[in-house]
Parts: C-alpha cells; structure tokens; sequence
C-alpha cells in the first residue's frame, strides 16, 4: 500500500489565503506555489519515509512527482523529482511493473534515507494522482482565478495523463554488463591509501548516467565500500553509495584543512561509521582500533580524498556528461590546489603556529596608511564647537562634517569648523559622493549638495511618514512608506515608482544589480524589479539580514542561512543557523554569522561550514576591505576572528558600543575613544571620551561630546616594516 499525503495546514493559514486571494490577470497566471510550504507524506505499507524531511514547496513537489512518473510511463527507465529542502530527491527506478524507490538528501551530510522500496507502480501513480488532484481542488476553492495559472493548467494535465495509465514499457536499464572496478588514490611514497571498491552492478550504473536525463541521481545510489588503508594499522570501511560518502568526506577535509590553518588544537573527523580525531598541533590521527596514534598531517588526508573523488568522477565522466560528476570533480580539483597552495614554502606551517592564510584576490582599495605595522597614531583637535543635541556625525571626503540633531542638518568645514549651512530636517539623512538626501519633518524628500548647501530638488511624497529611512542607489534614493511600501526618486527629482508592499515599509532593503531585495513586515523575502517597482518573485522567509554576495544574495532568518539568486529568488543553497542570530558579515570568501553565542562561517561558494566559534558575549561583527574580521561587544570588547594571530580586547563595562572599522583601524569607545591596530590589536591612540565617534577616510576622527563637537586630524603615524 502507498499514499502520498500533501499536507493541508496551509489552507489554514491566513497569509496564504489572503496572498491566493489577492492574486489577479499576469500575477494570477504567472502563480508558481513556491511560497506555499508544508509538509509531503509519503507512506509505504504504512510508514512515512518522507518523515522528518521538513516543509517542502508541497505545490512543485507534487508537481514533479508527477511529471516523474509520467516520464517512466513514456518509457524512460528512471527519473527524479525533489520533494523537500536540502533538496531531499527521491528517486525512482522502473522494475517491469513496478517501481523501486530511493530517497536521498543532498543537505550535508548527504545521505540516503531509504533504499530499496519496491512499490506497485499503478499504486503510485493512483496516489499521485490522488494527492496532485486534491492539492489542485484546494488551490481553486481558495481562488478560482487560479484556474488560468500555469501551475494550476500543468497540474490539470499531469492529473489526465496519469489517469490514462502506461503507455509503454520502460527501456531495460542497465544496458550492459560491467566489470567490478578497484580504485586507489594515495600520495607518492606515503603509508596512506584510499581504496574504493566499486562492484558490477554500481559500475553498470555509473556507465549507463547517460541513459537517465531524468534521474541524474539514479547513477550515483549504487553501493559500493572505502577503505582508508594505513601501514601498521587496521584499515577503516565504509560500504553505501560512494559518491555521498566522497562528498561528505570532500567537505570535511576542507574543514579540517580550515581548522588547521586557524590554529585549532584538535579536529573530529567523520570518516562513516568511524571517527578520525586529530591533534592538529602534533599532525597526529587516533581511530578506535588502533593501538597508537599515527602520524598523518591534514594535508595529505585532504590530497587523498581530493584524489579519490577526482578517479570516481573521471570514472563516471569517462562514459558520457554527469552534473553531478562534474560537480564532484570541481570541488575536488579546488581541494586539491588549496592543499598544494598550502605545501608551498611561504605557507607551510610548523607544529602549534597558525600558518599565513592563502594569497587574497587583488582588490580595489585605498592605499595602506604604513608598509609595515602600525605602533602609533598621532593625533591633534583640530577644533571644537558648540553642538547641542547632536546625535550623528557624517565626514564627507569633500572637506565637510555633517552633524546631524533631531531637527536639522549643519555641514561643518574640516579645516576651520566654521558652519558652512544648516537646513531643518528629520534624522536618518544618507550621502553619495556630495550629495545628501534627507527628508524634512513633514512628507518632502530633498536632495542637497553638501559642499555649497544649495536645495537640487525638493519632492513630496503624500502619505509619507516620520521617521523616513532612506537608501541611497547609484541613481536616486528609496524611501520607506509607513503603511504602504517603498519609493524610488531619481537623481532628477522624479518619482520612478511607488510599490505598495503585504505588509507596509519593508524593514531592510539590499539594493543589487536591476532588482532591490526587501524583507517584508509580512514575514516574507521578495525582489522587486528597480525600475518599476514590481514584485518579480516572493517568498516565505523572515530575514533578520540582507547581505550582498557579488551577484548573489544573502538572507539570515532565525533557522536558516540562505543564498538566493536575487532574479528568480531561487535557492543556490541553504544553511541551518541558531535562532537567535545577531549579525552577520561577508568576510573572505565566507560568510559569518553570529548566532546561539557563537560565530559561524559558512564557504559562499557552496554553503559549507568552515568553522564554529564559541563567543557568549559578541553582539557585532565588523569586516574592512584590509581583511580583518572583528568581533564587538558590550563595554568595548572586541576579538579578531581571522589572521594568524586572534587577539582578545576586555570590555570596560556593559554600555552598548558597536564600534568602527576602516582602513586596519578598530575605534571602539570604552570610557575614553580608543583606537587599534586591527591586524593585533594593539593600542595606537587615545582620544577624549564622547557618546558617539565617526572615522573619516583620511582616518580624521569626529567626537560627539554631551554639547560639543571636535575634529581629530592624524597629523602622523609610526610604525614598523
């Protein structure tokens, strides 16, 4: 017996119902369901293998389940649909008439979560069809403008064409016989090897992936054995499918490679059932069953599985085009130079010293304030004058400081101090170049030449209200609408769009290239089209943070850690993160979050957790274009995450301070306005104390004091090459 059970708590669900309901004309026909989730149950003989897989886009995976099994009803011997996040792919095989089912997680550690499920496949396609007719009565109770959505059409069909039954049989898979095939990866004149053993019917598999364009997984389920082997030791076995082990182990020896260079004492490493524990400051392994532990550096466990997984991808390649083959193949071709990088002279590191980290890629940034280490800033008030109620300073690198109060705006010359304009407007004014946009206290927008304080435009938005939150773009200026949405004003003073938005003002916007990332009050992630305004996609995900990842974007929820392609807002890939997420910075080739008292990194690449930091009293990590990753926390204590040397900072107290990072210098105010060397932390300057500190790019330091405010200008600098 096998049913396939959608769940339907999301017809209870106002947000989903109010959303169907709302939809109309190219909205309605371009419905995807991807922002539907619940949970799929998939039950054989009574037990749910789907269980425990989480929510899934129910929609689309009953959707592909279906076009799956019609696929094998025109004859194709396998095919594939994903039924949950990770992707969870389940995997289906035809057996005359029957079908053999195999569930498979690729979230890490990939896995399998059931194998060798023979099922009747008239059964299944009756509960398919069953379970895509339900989902789809449901959708159109809820809204029969749905009834012209592509989905909705595709579902309709897929329901016919399963109620017709087979129409062919499928073609004999595999197509040939295969020979049983040893391969063995090692390290020239090492003791280690690894040795993969891959039986007949696995190889059959691997030679005929060409044959299933449907099911590129169905290549890759066969079981097969590892064995690590090493002289003097009893060798460690793993039997199951040998590309999720070679892809699991890729990702741990990159760990273990990163925690190695970090300079972490010990590292566990999963090798299937077995555990390989490293003391890193040894280069020393223990496994159970080994008498004594057995010398073997990281880098050349990590060059071995790089090699392993290199011989079982050219394997499979050998016969024909494999993503996933290729994929595997990348990744360990990409192991293997950082390794070889890694043995380098300049890199190589010796027992207990943190070795230096890999040749950054060049980057446009401001020239180095010193060739060599900073060991002394010197500083002089330059002057000082009269500011009641100043909460904001914003240094302009065209010669002005813009001291911002609760009512207006006053730029200041660098020079002099003398007060070059002031104009009444609301807090939360940004800057582009010379340019400042603000917004007065009743529903204007203005843009302001900073230098001559002359008014370029000035633009109201009826219905806006205080307080206004502004972001600046290459070619305008968003303004959030309280109620409503979002604003887009051009350089020239005209309004481009005004999108109204499930929730009113978004909370955070990440401006990226042709689309602007929002996150909703509603609870939802969305991407709107940046000039016009328009919705392009949506979906359910309440970000605490928006990040920007080249082309890509990032979203930090309290669960997950996600990287989504801001056109489409698909997932690349997704991570598992603590709930109670603080910050999070891109740093490196890496993205870190901190979250649940820790500091996490996560590889932006392919999502892959690089490392875990226990940090009870972090709030704020900061990032600089120089490379340092710092931690802040209350009272001015601060660490840096990355470098050879992590230097620690006590904090003076439990006041709030966030801190300032620019060009290597960390300002955190603890009592009197201290300033760092961020790349050791030592102290290079003491300021006076002041309740707020802005650092401008000549490094001049601004200081807010009760009822004034001063300029602190470097006048000179020592430091040590």
């Amino acid at each position: 017996m096998i049913r396939i059970r959608p769940g339907r708590s999301w017809r209870l669900n106002p947000a989903y119902v109010g959303e169907l309901r709302a939809l109309r004309g190219a909205r309605a026909k371009g419905f995807t369901g991807s922002d539907i989730l619940d949970v799929l149950g998939i039950e054989v003989d009574g037990v749910d293998i789907a269980a425990g897989v989480g929510e899934a886009r129910v929609l689309q995976a009953v959707d592909e389940l279906a076009q799956a099994l019609i696929r094998i009803g025109e004859g194709h011997p396998a095919a594939q649909a994903t039924i949950g996040p990770g992707p969870t792919e389940l995997v289906l095989e035809a057996r005359g008439h029957d079908l053999l089912l195999t569930l498979v997680t690729l979230a890490p550690p990939a896995r399998v979560l059931a194998s060798g499920l023979l099922v009747d496949g008239q059964k299944m396609r009756a509960a398919t069809l069953h379970a895509a007719r339900g989902l789809l009565l449901d959708l159109l109770a809820i809204s029969p403008a749905l009834s012209g959505a592509r989905l909705a059409r595709r579902l309709g069909a897929e329901c016919a064409e399963l109620a017709r039954g087979r129409h062919r049989p499928p073609r004999s898979r595999p197509s040939r016989d295969s020979e049983p095939q040893t391969l063995l990866s090692h390290v020239h004149r090492k003791p280690e090897k690894l040795s993969i053993q891959l039986p007949p019917e696995t190889m059959a598999r691997l030679r005929g992936a060409g044959d299933v364009a449907f099911a590129p997984l169905a290549a890759h389920v066969g079981r097969g054995s590892v064995t690590l082997l090493r002289s003097g030791a009893p060798g460690l076995t793993w039997e199951g499918p040998v590309f999720l082990f070679l892809r699991n182990l890729l990702a741990d020896a990159g760990r273990l490679i990163e925690a190695w260079e970090s300079g972490e004492p010990a590292f566990v490493l999963p090798f299937g059932t077995h555990e390989l524990r490293w003391d890193l400051t040894a280069d020393e392994v223990r496994a159970q069953g080994w008498k004594r532990p057995l010398k073997l550096p990281p880098l050349r466990l990590a060059k071995i599985a790089a090699g392993a997984a290199e011989l079982y991808a050219d394997e499979t390649l050998r016969h024909g085009s494999d993503e996933l083959a290729a994929d595997l193949r990348e990744r360990a071709r990409a192991l293997l130079t950082h390794c070889t990088d890694l043995e380098s002279g300049d890199l190589r590191r010796a027992p207990a010293v943190v070795a230096a980290p890999p040749p950054q890629e060049a980057r446009e940034k401001r020239a180095s304030l010193a060739h060599g280490r900073i060991r002394r800033l010197v500083y002089r008030e330059i002057w000082r004058k009269l500011a009641a109620g100043a909460l904001r300073a914003v240094p302009l690198e065209q010669g002005r400081l813009v001291v911002e109060s609760s009512e207006r705006l006053a730029a200041l010359d660098l020079l002099s101090g003398e007060e070059i304009w002031r104009v009444r407007a609301a807090p939360g004014a940004v800057s582009r170049g010379s340019e400042l946009f603000y917004a007065e206290q009743g529903d204007a927008l203005v843009r302001l030449d900073a230098l001559s304080g002359e008014v370029r435009w000035k633009r109201r938005l009826r219905g806006a209200k205080q307080p206004a939150r502004l972001w600046p773009l290459s070619a305008g200026v968003l303004r959030d609408l309280p109620g409503e949405g979002l604003a887009l004003v051009s350089d020239s003073g005209a309004l481009e769009f005004r999108a109204k938005l499930p929730g009113g003002a978004p909370y955070y916007v990440l401006p990226l290239s042709g689309v602007i990332g929002v996150a909703l009050s509603s609870g939802s992630l969305a991407g709107l089209d940046a000039t016009d305004g328009r919705i392009l996609w949506k979906r359910r995900l309440r970000a605490r943070a928006l990040l920007a990842c080249g082309a890509r974007l990032l979203a930090v929820s309290s669960e997950t850690l996600s990287c989504l392609d801001p056109q489409t807002g698909q997932t690349d890939w997704e991570r598992e993160v603590p709930p109670d997420t603080n910050d999070a910075a891109v740093h490196d080739g890496a993205v870190a979050v901190l979250a649940g008292g820790a500091v996490s990194t996560f590889s932006l690449r392919g999502g892959e957790r690089r490392s875990r930091l226990e940090l009870a009293w972090a709030r704020h990590l900061l990032s600089d274009e120089d490379g340092a990753l710092i931690a802040v926390g209350p009272g001015g204590a601060a660490m840096r995450l990355d470098g050879r040397k992590r230097w620690s900072i006590d904090g003076a107290g439990d006041a709030p301070a966030p801190g300032l990072l620019r060009r290597g210098v960390l300002l955190l105010q603890r009592g009197p306005t201290e300033l760092y060397d961020a790349a050791d932390g030592l102290l290079v300057a003491q300021l006076p104390e002041a309740h707020a500190a802005a650092l401008g790019a000549d490094l001049s330091c601004a200081l807010l004091h009760e009822d004034a405010v001063s300029l602190h200008k470097l006048a000179t600098h020592l430091s040590v090459v």
